[in-house]
């Protein structure tokens, strides 16, 4: 079957919307508090670069990728920055970030396209052996690593999401179902340790459980979104004129952006931004069925796999589904570091369409 030598044009106009709509929602979070045109121009400025690494990546052929020395080399590059962040990195309560004058880096999210990466490597070299337990302990290895590097900076978030792309990029490619539920008692001690045995967590728990038992203080952001999302109602308030925003609801410029949005566009343009994600899950599975080696199909599915996991986590989270973490929606919440690296994903992708049979 021959080669289509174009890049999929839906796929690229999808996310190409999607991200000026978050720089919208970003501009009307962010607009009338202190220094919110700062927010706004960092914003733009990882957009530009994240376009253009989009733009470079699509036509850049994703096969010279399959090389030792490029997984050895963006594995080596992510851990040593996981291990700078963690010795000198600044945050709220962690080290995730790494600050450059004005700007910062946010190494763990440099993990997940680090690990997808070396994951369609080492499935497509070991295509034979699958069936085998023993197949799947170099990958389990490798995630144990990076995760530890991501938990020195105490991103529990990231780690979790990290776990959920592995383990759906291990499926994908035919790692039995057994195989899968034999891990879950595995991580349940570590589950213990990092979320229990952690005051702050442990409060998060709580809260989700029963957020109205402390309804100004660990239950406060939960209500606040719910609140937000529901005042909106059909058509929504109006874009700017969102009133959740006005240091009511904590992070609406980040992890709770969604919340505004269903306060500022309402239902139906919250659906319609679930139809963007859903629209990106669609091509990405298609370029992944599509690709005309296993390489390019597991590099496909598991950059797909990131931006829908991460989108359904944050989701889960602003919609009172899941414990709050912070994890921001892609191509839409404020986070350089987050935009970059999925607009630079997604060109990978689109290289991958592009060569689709």
């Amino acid at each position: 079957m021959p080669l289509v030598l174009s890049s999929d044009r839906k796929l690229a106009w999808v996310i190409l919307i999607m991200t000026l709509f978050g720089l919208m929602m970003v501009y009307s979070a962010t607009a009338s508090s202190a220094g919110g045109g700062l927010y706004f121009a960092k914003q733009a400025v990882a957009a530009t670069i994240g376009l253009s690494s989009m733009y470079a990546l699509a036509f850049l052929d994703y096969r010279r990728l399959r090389s030792r020395e490029a997984v050895l080399w963006a594995l080596g590059v992510c851990a040593g920055l996981l291990v700078l962040a963690a010795a000198l990195g600044t945050g709220a309560n962690t080290r995730r970030f790494l600050r450059l004058g004005v700007l910062s880096l946010q190494p763990s999210e440099l993990a997940k396209p680090a690990m997808i990466l070396y994951l369609a490597y080492y499935l497509e070299l070991n295509r034979s052996r699958l069936s085998q337990l023993r197949t799947y302990f170099q990958p389990l290895a490798v995630l144990g690593l990076l995760g530890a590097l991501i938990m020195l900076g105490t991103d529990f978030g990231t780690m979790a999401c990290l776990a959920i792309i592995v383990l759906a990029m291990l499926y994908i490619a035919g790692m039995p179902v057994r195989f899968v539920a034999g891990l879950v008692p595995l991580a349940l001690p570590l589950l213990y340790f990092v979320v229990w045995r952690v005051d702050y967590r442990r409060e998060r728990l709580f809260a989700f459980l029963d957020p109205e038992s402390d309804p100004l203080g660990s239950g406060f952001q939960i209500l606040q979104s719910q609140i937000a999302v529901g005042s909106g109602g059909l058509f929504g308030l109006g874009w700017m004129l969102g009133n959740q925003k006005m240091h009511f609801l904590p992070e609406a410029h980040t992890d709770f952006i969604f919340a505004l949005i269903g306060e500022e566009v309402g239902l139906l343009g919250a659906a319609a931004l679930l139809a963007g994600f859903l629209l990106l899950l669609r091509q990405g599975v298609r370029a992944s069925i599509a690709a005309p080696d296993l390489f390019g199909a597991y590099l496909a599915a598991g950059i797909t796999s990131m931006v829908l996991i991460q989108a359904m986590l944050n989701l889960g989270v602003v919609l009172g589904l899941l414990p709050t973490k912070g994890m921001p929606l892609p191509l839409i919440s404020y986070g350089g570091t987050s935009l970059m690296v999925t607009l630079a994903s997604c060109g990978v992708l689109l290289n991958v369409s592009r060569f689709r049979r």
